[in-house]
């Protein structure tokens, strides 16, 4: 019985991984090819990745959407656990209705934000009608039931009343209790939420193209725009952006994990 279990589960997680990675794989292959008009693709080549990375306006255009989707997750996740310390030490009562307010954005869709967004502040004095200002607003909204849910989850976790509690006895203040004792042990889990809003929104096309259009020409408006011309490079810009997400969560894994390794070390 054991046997057929692990065959299952094998079986299982082997068409789970072929179907997530299928995908991207026949993207790879259709973007490293000339033509593909039969069963295997022919005429191998690096042209479109060459082509792709020698258009200054590529690169120009994934700094910005790494910008664009790095701001947004920065400030969200700051004010989160801003407002999860005020509800969780001074009014556990609210909890109930700030999560209902940080779920109102699941229901909304993108189109309809970023419309309501432009009717709203378009033509209005100040940084009110700046694109940029409102597209970082706009990703605000976006990830805010995403950032709330995986902290809330996080500080849910911990004994956060009894941790800020000692720290007062030895004298410590509950804000700063909170920051260089809370966080830290909920660093691991900040990062993953960090990075689920990072890629929520990173080759965004329909709101930034809504709010910016080509004023903000990201990653994405640049994809739509190559789109119409070639496949091959349109599918090697879709490679491109996966590998580049792979490399920041890849960094960013090295940096908590040497963190925590010298946490480790500075306890031992």
């Amino acid at each position: 019985m054991k046997i057929k279990t692990h065959l299952w589960d094998g079986l299982i997680l082997f068409l789970v991984t072929a179907f997530l990675i299928l995908p991207l794989a026949l993207t790879f292959f259709y973007s490293v090819f000339t033509e593909w008009m039969d069963i295997l693709p022919t005429g191998f080549t690096l042209s479109f990745y060459a082509g792709i990375f020698s258009d200054g306006a590529f690169i120009n255009s994934l700094l910005r959407s790494i910008v664009i989707s790095i701001v947004p997750v920065v400030i969200c996740t700051i004010a989160i656990l801003l407002v999860l310390y005020v509800i969780t030490l001074y009014v556990p009562k609210l909890e109930k209705y700030i999560e209902i307010l940080c779920n109102i954005p699941y229901a909304i869709q993108g189109v309809i934000l970023a419309a309501g967004i432009i009717s709203l502040y378009s033509g209005k004095p100040g940084f009110l009608s700046n694109r940029i200002f409102l597209l970082v607003g706009a990703y605000c909204i976006i990830i805010l039931p995403y950032v709330f849910r995986g902290l809330k989850n996080i500080i849910g976790a911990l004994n956060v009343r009894c941790v800020i509690e000692a720290a007062q006895v030895l004298g410590c203040s509950k804000l700063h209790a909170f920051f260089t004792i809370v966080i830290p042990q909920m660093k691991r889990g900040i990062i993953s939420t960090m990075m689920l809003a990072f890629t929520m929104i990173f080759a965004d096309f329909v709101v930034v193209n809504m709010i910016a259009g080509s004023a903000f020409r990201t990653a994405g408006i640049y994809l739509y725009q190559t789109m119409s011309k070639s496949g091959q490079t349109s599918s090697a810009i879709i490679v491109i952006l996966f590998i580049t997400t792979l490399l920041i969560s890849t960094f960013t894994l090295m940096i908590q994990n040497k963190a925590i390794k010298s946490t480790k070390g500075r306890k031992a």
